[in-house]
């Protein structure tokens, strides 16, 4: 019986054709005698012992020239008198296909070692937001506005590295509820991370010394210069003074203090 090999979970699309065949030994005897279409038969019986894993066993070659088209004589040539491929026990494959199918399997589990590698080291390192509590606020129906508090709180107290006087101060301020009771601060803003809020607000020492960071008034070139966050703050900080926003065609958006009634 004929050596068996076996593919191992590979795609079987393709395999290599060596540039220099054309001018190997055996095959230009083949083309002596045979001529190109003895090398364009063996080409043919390899790209079907690919796909039959390198082993094809016959008795008869005449069906097998039928699904090549081409002549029975010539492909039972091909197969037996060039040492091209080993006859055995009625069946033959082709060491040089042998090579190739080796040579992919290998590529193939490196592939996949390398892959299985990757995901474990990927799962062994502690995540980052999960060890500085890196959360972002959204708003659950299905809690209380007390309950999310509590939990805003508990995210802030369990980032590390900051102040507890900054964390109290952070915490304070953004919760403060709206009108109607159902939202608080935090949770009124596009988008939230307690994680990069906090260091900011510690870093720039916000609330602590609020004019030194925002005018009492509106600047817009000073308002250009900050970032989306820094200009809801400044903001959120003309709010607390009286001011609002007006617009008009000539000058734009701008804000100016309330008239009392």
């Amino acid at each position: 019986m004929g050596v068996v090999f076996k593919f191992t979970n590979m795609k079987k699309t393709y395999f290599l054709h060596q540039s220099n065949s054309f001018y190997d030994y055996k095959i230009i005897k083949m083309r002596s005698k045979l001529g190109m279409s003895g090398y364009g038969i063996f080409w043919a019986v390899l790209e079907l012992l690919f796909t039959e894993e390198n082993k094809l066993c016959i008795d008869d070659y005449e069906p097998l020239a039928y699904s090549l088209q081409c002549d029975a004589d010539k492909l039972k040539a091909v197969i037996e008198d060039f040492d091209l491929f080993v006859v055995q026990d009625g069946c033959f494959y082709s060491k040089r296909l042998n090579n190739h199918i080796e040579e992919i399997n290998n590529k193939s589990n490196k592939a996949k070692e390398s892959a299985s590698k990757r995901w474990n080291n990927a799962n062994a390192m502690p995540k980052q937001c999960d060890r500085n509590a890196s959360i972002s606020i959204s708003s659950s129906k299905s809690k209380s506005i007390n309950k999310r508090i509590e939990d805003f709180k508990k995210s802030i107290h369990a980032i590390e590295d900051i102040s507890n006087e900054d964390k109290n101060d952070f915490f304070a301020y953004w919760t403060e509820k709206n009108k109607s009771g159902t939202k608080f601060r935090a949770e009124m803003q596009k988008t939230f991370d307690i994680n990069l809020r906090l260091k900011r607000w510690s870093s720039n020492g916000f609330n602590k010394n609020k004019k030194a960071k925002y005018l009492d008034y509106y600047d817009k070139f000073a308002y250009s210069k900050l970032d989306n966050t820094g200009r809801q703050e400044y903001l959120e900080h003309l709010k607390q003074l009286g001011f609002e926003s007006v617009y008009s065609p000539t000058a734009g958006t701008t804000w100016r203090k309330k008239h009392k009634v």
